[in-house]
């Protein structure tokens, strides 16, 4: 409040704008001036800064009760170290608390709406990197419909009763991580045969499962709290056991479609790129236009910067004329929803570090889609390796060139793949 304003005078409006908000107003009224004590400062001043926002009105923020979905509020975190593809020779650089201060990069790959190849991309993107040579971590965290752990399928020897247990996942991992030490090596199998990932030296994916979908999972998944409570989240414990245990080159991240809590974790700022995919459907376009608004708007609001991203347009059907008006519709959607919810206009940004309205035409710019048709083979194949080869050419590769140009590595030859 001003110093020269009415208290009173400003209580009374305030009273009366909102008395016909009945049971849902308690009647209480804080207001903060000068008078204001540094401790309910703060308080006010955390308030102000997690409430959401009312389109038109700047001095007007709205905090609710919440008990789902926490995730999804704007409660951002930060990547929990640098990426890097040359990270493990640079283990030595440490941050204060002695852990490594960089680490592989996180890629996040998110639909609204399930069924568009959105985990097929994913294994196609792990595929491509284990043939040359990378360590891959794929983690399921679409845990009321698993797929990655049963798509990109374990090694005869880690199947249950063999060398490997992988029976246990990322639910059985984050139950147990509460109760005392564990190994993440328990919760995971490996893929290294060559039909799927070639015989490059340290060719390897290594998947952790949702867990085993059996009479068991749903108690255990119904015992699981994803919910955001304090500062870190059991899930960025897993991420850098992850990195420290299995060591890896990449971690692909599968979310779960939709607004769902699993989902709302993800995207909420741990990852270094999220890889969004989309339709020409109105549901799709509607729900990934709240996801970029979250990447980009509200982020920009909080703390002055974008979450990188990047979209794949899927499912496009393959007939010329049908396919040259859907990538129309779909790219000019995808810049309307830039322009207004994620890049910024150009005097806002002298030092050019943010993506801005100026460089929306570039090839790399978050507002140029990728379109990925929609193909029969893909409807049923017994085995992944039964299509591995075709998941290493086409718009894959341009995926796969897109996520590469993010993260440069100097001791990778493969990166000009995919350019």
């Amino acid at each position: 409040m001003r110093p020269d304003a009415d208290e009173q005078a400003l209580r009374a409006r305030i009273e009366e704008a909102l008395a016909a908000s009945g049971q849902f107003w308690t009647g209480d009224i804080y207001i903060c001036s000068a008078r204001t004590s540094h401790a309910d400062d703060l308080i006010y001043s955390s308030a102000w800064d997690e409430g959401i926002t009312v389109p038109g009105v700047e001095k007007l923020r709205i905090d609710d009760r919440t008990r789902t979905r926490t995730a999804w509020l704007p409660r951002f975190r930060m990547p929990l170290w640098e990426a890097s593809r040359d990270w493990r020779p640079a283990k030595t650089e440490t941050k204060e608390d002695g852990s490594p201060a960089k680490g592989p990069p996180v890629v996040v790959w998110y639909s609204f709406k399930g069924g568009v190849g959105r985990t097929t991309a994913l294994a196609a993107f792990a595929i491509q990197r284990a043939r040359d040579g990378e360590r891959v971590l794929v983690i399921d965290m679409d845990l009321d419909a698993p797929g990655a752990g049963t798509l990109l399928g374990p090694d005869p020897s880690d199947l249950p009763g063999g060398e490997g247990n992988a029976s246990r996942g990322v639910v059985d991992y984050l139950l147990e991580a509460a109760l005392g030490d564990v190994q993440f090596g328990d919760y995971v199998h490996r893929c290294k045969r060559d039909r799927l990932v070639g015989d490059a030296d340290g060719a390897e994916i290594v998947v952790m499962p949702a867990g085993s979908v059996d009479e068991n999972y749903l108690a255990k998944l119904s015992r699981l709290d994803l919910e955001v409570r304090g500062e870190r989240h059991p899930l960025e414990e897993m991420l850098v056991q992850a990195r420290d245990e299995i060591e890896p080159d990449w971690i692909l991240l599968d979310s779960r479609a939709g607004l769902s809590p699993s989902a709302g974790l993800l995207l909420d700022g741990i990852a270094h790129l999220h890889v969004l995919f989309g339709t020409n459907s109105t549901q799709s376009q509607l729900g990934l236009t709240q996801v970029i608004r979250t990447l980009g708007e509200e982020r920009i609001r909080r703390d002055g910067s974008q979450a990188n991203c990047f979209v794949v347009q899927a499912m496009v059907v393959d007939v010329v004329e049908v396919e040259k008006a859907a990538r129309a519709q779909f790219q000019t959607w995808l810049e309307s929803t830039m322009r207004d919810h994620y890049v910024i206009v150009d005097d806002e940004d002298p030092e050019g570090e943010l993506w801005s309205v100026r460089n929306m035409d570039a090839k790399m710019s978050p507002s140029r889609a990728i379109a990925v048709p929609y193909r029969a083979r893909f409807a049923f194949f017994p085995s992944i390796d039964d299509v591995a080869s075709d998941l290493v050419e086409g718009p894959y590769l341009e995926i796969a060139g897109r996520i590469l140009a993010q993260f440069p590595s100097s001791n990778k030859a493969g990166d000009k793949r995919g350019e």
